[in-house]
């Protein structure tokens, strides 16, 4: 190894271990902040364990069968920071069961745990014969594609539950979200080609950087931001069962007249009596506040209005908004913003040029030309 890949792997080993210190000891510290945190110091060790098996001298060198099968937790560690960070909540006992890829490839390997010549040679070998290596193996990068698919699905449940059933959460977030699934899958897959093909590598190295990449861009969002993609009340709303109606067909099961009247009585009351302006608003208050069942409101929005209930409600909101800019009130664009219903800066702008077109700002200034 030369001087200079010492030099890169130990910066990378300071960079992850300053971060697990920074999200770990922030007094605005939430559970997403302490697994990101955790991530990131096995990503430290990681960064390290070139230089470990480089010095076979080193005393560290004894913990070298313990250490190199740490990435097979990256998954599961990357799929409840996501989860956590959405719904700010905690980690459950339940959730010991995300340690068992790791701890099946200690078992599978338990020759290695105490014996560092034997790690050394796993670690220097290209590739090792026997039903263990081929069951490590699968279990490595398996559990890596595993939880991508389970991340893909978390989000997507997410993202439709947060559409259908709140008015109010940034839909950046998801966005940022897709992003972290799409380079936790397309890291995996390099690695998987690596591994099966005849490829450079290059490729492996490629893999590498877009996950310290991830990683450590996310902890450093994190850390600035705690609730960066906390979506507030989104564990209520999971947790309230789903009516067989809201699975409905694309017909429902009311008849168009029927909708087509209470869809004329939700926008006389939410109009009239401007329930958009509350930024807690959920289809579940608006329906107990309007008379009639969840599932009739949802089927209602979805099938009679043509759109779900956090582009209806957000509608009001930003049509009074620009009312208020064309009558050129020259209170702060967020201090209207603020009043109409949205519950932050970052929430409104993205809802705002989503369903205009244009940012805030761009609006007020097309009007006062």
């Amino acid at each position: 190894m030369s001087q200079f890949q010492a030099l890169v792997l130990a910066i990378g080993g300071f960079q992850g271990l300053l971060l697990f210190i920074l999200l770990v000891t922030d007094k605005r510290v939430n559970y997403a902040s302490k697994i990101l945190g955790f991530q990131c110091l096995l990503l430290a060790i990681t960064f390290v364990l070139p230089i470990v098996v480089a010095d076979v001298d080193n005393p560290f060198v004894t913990l070298l069968g313990w250490l190199i099968f740490l990435p097979a937790s990256y998954g599961a560690l990357t799929y409840l920071y996501c989860r956590c960070a959405m719904m700010g909540s905690a980690l459950r006992w339940q959730d010991s069961v995300h340690l068992l890829p790791l701890l099946l490839c200690y078992a599978l390997n338990y020759d290695l745990l105490f014996s560092a010549e034997r790690a050394l040679s796993f670690v220097t070998a290209t590739k090792l014969p026997g039903v263990k290596y081929l069951l490590t193996n699968i279990i490595f990068y398996g559990q890596s594609l595993l939880y991508a698919l389970l991340l893909i699905y978390r989000l997507y449940r997410y993202q439709t539950q947060a559409n259908q059933r709140l008015s109010t959460f940034n839909p950046d977030i998801f966005k940022w979200l897709w992003c972290i699934a799409a380079f936790m899958v397309s890291t995996w897959l390099l690695k998987v080609i690596y591994h099966v093909a005849n490829v450079p590598q290059s490729i492996n190295l490629l893999a590498d950087l877009l996950l310290v990449l991830m990683v450590y861009i996310i902890a450093i969002l994190q850390w600035r931001n705690p609730r960066i993609f906390h979506i507030q009340k989104l564990q209520e709303t999971l947790a309230q069962p789903l009516e067989k109606a809201e699975e409905k067909s694309n017909d429902g099961v009311l008849d168009e007249e029927i909708r087509s009247s209470i869809l004329q009585l939700v926008q006389q009351r939410v109009s009239e009596q401007q329930l958009y302006r509350d930024p807690e608003l959920t289809l579940t208050s608006l329906a107990e506040q309007v008379g009639i069942g969840t599932h009739q409101l949802s089927e209602t929005l979805n099938l009679a209005g043509g759109k779900n209930f956090n582009r209806f409600i957000n509608e009001f909101r930003v049509a009074e908004v620009c009312q208020q800019l064309e009558q050129q009130d020259q209170r702060k664009v967020i201090d209207l913003a603020m009043e109409a219903g949205f519950s932050s800066k970052s929430s409104f702008n993205a809802i705002f040029k989503k369903l205009t077109g244009q940012t805030p700002s761009e609006y007020r200034r097309q009007l006062a030309s």
